[in-house]
């Protein structure tokens, strides 16, 4: 039977793709026939960031629920905060870089649009 719940009590905490904060995965692309790559809930800390990337094939959405930081997309800065939703189109240039003094909490999901 496919996975239709989680909890994130139960999830191990792994690196990022990018080897900066922390996520713990809901849901992986093998978990389901969907275009969705990830949902998961993630952290970085201050000072954690990732490098300026794109995607060529994924489309992101971010939501955040605590803490401060900033998204750079293509030429934009973005000031992150609680209830900030961010959205990623695939092919695009983005950073995102914890600004604060508490970690900033996110909710991630990806979908593959190729």
């Amino acid at each position: 039977m496919e996975r239709i719940t989680a909890s994130i009590t139960h999830l191990e905490r792994e690196l990022t793709a990018h080897a900066q904060g922390a996520k713990q995965v809901f849901l992986r692309n093998s978990d389901t026939p969907t275009r969705v790559t990830q949902v998961a809930y993630g952290t970085f800390s201050t000072a954690d960031y990732c490098e300026l990337h794109a995607h060529p094939t994924m489309e992101e959405c971010f939501f955040f629920l605590k803490g401060t930081g900033v998204y750079v997309v293509n030429d934009q800065k973005i000031g992150l905060e609680s209830g900030v939703f961010v959205r990623i189109p695939a092919g695009v240039l983005h950073r995102l870089e914890a600004t604060g003094t508490e970690p900033l909490e996110y909710v991630y999901f990806g979908v593959a649009t190729d």
